[in-house]
């Protein structure tokens, strides 16, 4: 996902550069010219109907088939060619261990050890969070990742790599480099709180059971990362100003804090983002990139009227019993709401007015 967030295949076809993902899922979104939309299971949102489509109009020689095993196969057919043939392999990486300077992947389809074995240069890219100090201190991490990620006690492959090949083994690359990216990761790590943002092992079990992802899907969030990770990570790569609504996008219910591996507080940094775009420029508030961004004239003044009402019972009581009274007034185009969805009108009758009335029957 790092080559992702990088826009590397974009950058490298510009360059007259073929670059062509690996991983069968992330092979067939790139085959139909889109971005994934899980970390772990990126073409999640493609019937075997729409792939065995893709595969018979984008590969030559390959007829529709529905056979998922079939599907399988023939994605492996074009991709073995490519390993053969390729100048450079590059692959993401797990955690890298300053210790011994070892690269863990960690993987099910072993188109990662194809890919950082068969070409003569191997290249890995991967977050300076992903750096832990010492070997022993992955195997927790590991077995949190497997666990949370896909359900699996192990994966079917862990690949541990720390160099080229040396004289005397039959294969490996002849060359190994490593891209440590910020990216915005060190403007997370000054603060203290959104540090915990760097914990994230990209396990995707916060999307599996938000249900705001679930509902709306991956592409939906506009941004590499989607789902809760995906908004507490974003502002920080690409500025808030430019993510801040992804904080928004959120019930608060604490479903992905329950189901956390590493206990990232989610729901309190969404909250302590929602603030930050709120924040008054140049105020001890803003701290971020972009702080501010959400912050308009109206927009206040909403919430300054909003505060008011929600503060006082009597006037809250007041405003809704006109709300409800008033309900053929709601205008029909709500901006972005109504864009796909039907206009929010509020009830009829107040809760008030319904919890009186049960209490009067009973």
């Amino acid at each position: 996902m790092v080559s992702e967030e990088v826009g590397f295949n974009h950058a490298m076809e510009a360059a007259g550069i073929e670059a062509l993902e690996s991983d069968m899922g992330e092979y067939i979104v790139q085959l139909a010219g889109e971005a994934p939309s899980h970390i772990i299971m990126p073409a999640i949102h493609k019937t075997k109907q729409a792939i065995a489509k893709l595969f018979a109009e984008e590969i030559p020689g390959v007829a529709y088939t529905e056979d998922v095993d079939a599907l399988i196969r023939i994605g492996r057919k074009v991709l073995r060619r490519k390993f053969a043939d390729a100048d450079i392999g590059l692959s993401g990486v797990n955690f890298c261990v300053a210790e011994t300077g070892t690269l863990c992947l960690v993987e099910n389809e072993g188109n990662g050890r194809m890919c950082t074995t068969v070409p003569k240069v191997h290249i890995a890219i991967t977050g300076i969070e992903k750096v832990v100090e010492k070997l022993e201190h992955v195997p927790p991490l590991y077995s949190l990742l497997s666990r949370s990620a896909t359900g699996q006690a192990v994966t079917t492959y862990f690949n541990l790599i720390s160099g080229p090949r040396q004289p005397g083994e039959k294969d490996g690359p002849e060359e190994v480099h490593l891209i440590l990216l910020d990216n915005g990761r060190t403007q997370a790590y000054a603060d203290e709180e959104l540090r915990e943002t760097l914990k994230c092992i990209r396990c995707g079990a916060c999307m599996n059971h938000c249900p705001v992802y679930a509902r709306i899907g991956g592409h939906a969030y506009g941004t590499t990362y989607p789902g809760p990770i995906g908004a507490i990570i974003s502002p920080h790569m690409l500025g808030l100003d430019a993510t801040y609504p992804l904080a928004f996008a959120s019930t608060l219910c604490g479903a992905c804090v329950e189901v956390c591996p590493v206990k990232i507080p989610i729901t309190d940094i969404l909250v302590r983002l929602r603030n930050e775009s709120q924040a008054k420029p140049d105020s001890d508030e803003a701290t971020l990139r972009g702080s501010g961004a959400g912050r308009t004239v109206a927009s206040t003044a909403v919430w300054n009227v909003w505060a008011q009402v929600y503060g006082r019972s009597g006037l809250y009581k007041l405003a809704s019993w006109f709300m409800s009274r008033g309900r053929a007034l709601s205008p029909s185009d709500q901006g972005a709401w109504t864009r796909s969805r039907t206009p929010l009108v509020p009830a009829p009758r107040r809760l008030r007015d319904l919890l009186k009335e049960k209490d009067r029957k009973s």
